[in-house]
């Protein structure tokens, strides 16, 4: 839909650089496209999406995770990598939606399950058969047992994409609790 912003959400890794590429639409997640590029960097993986997508005239929203902030060994980050880039190119500037602090894996997790499919049976997540990958991630990805944590040493290949995704979900739809002061009365 090109009047639908484009959201791009990432998973730093060179080896897989992973992300997806989706649209929300109707309060729907639609993921439209996956690119997995093997030993590749940030501005890699930037040029290969403005090459698969070179407008974004309704907009850009960049997801990842708390990570994209933190200095890397070249004496920069994934995020000043990502707006440096983006500031070369032709069209609207993107927002950029990446948390401080990365959410608890298992909420993360159970927020995407929930859009695959509620307790309600509502479906609100789709995929587009030609992500193959991120498919893979869905089938595949299990819990190390006994712990809250996903077993990423199983298969190198996984996870990478379903946290992208993951970020992009956990940002959009998480459940905003206020704690902490407040401009009303709390007595009568």
């Amino acid at each position: 839909d090109e009047q639908a912003t484009l959201l791009w959400a990432l998973d730093f890794n060179v080896n897989p650089m992973s992300s997806v590429v989706a649209q929300l639409v109707d309060g729907k997640v639609r993921v439209l496209d996956e690119i997995v590029l093997t030993r590749a960097s940030t501005r890699d993986a930037c040029e290969e999406f403005v090459r698969r997508y070179p407008r974004w005239q309704a907009g850009l929203a960049i997801y990842a995770d708390a990570c994209a902030s933190h200095l890397q060994t070249a004496g920069t980050t994934d995020r000043e990598i990502l707006e440096s880039f983006f500031a070369e190119q032709d069209g609207p500037a993107p927002s950029f939606r990446i948390p401080k602090r990365n959410p608890p894996v298992r909420d993360r997790v159970g927020l995407v399950n929930a859009k695959l499919r509620s307790a309600e049976g509502v479906v609100s997540l789709m995929v587009h058969p030609r992500c193959k990958e991120l498919v893979a991630d869905f089938e595949r990805v299990q819990w190390m047992e006994g712990t809250n944590e996903i077993d990423k040493a199983r298969d190198p290949r996984r996870t990478h994409l379903s946290d992208a995704l993951g970020y992009l979900i956990w940002e959009e739809f998480q459940t905003r609790q206020t704690v902490g002061e407040r401009n009303t009365r709390l007595f009568w």
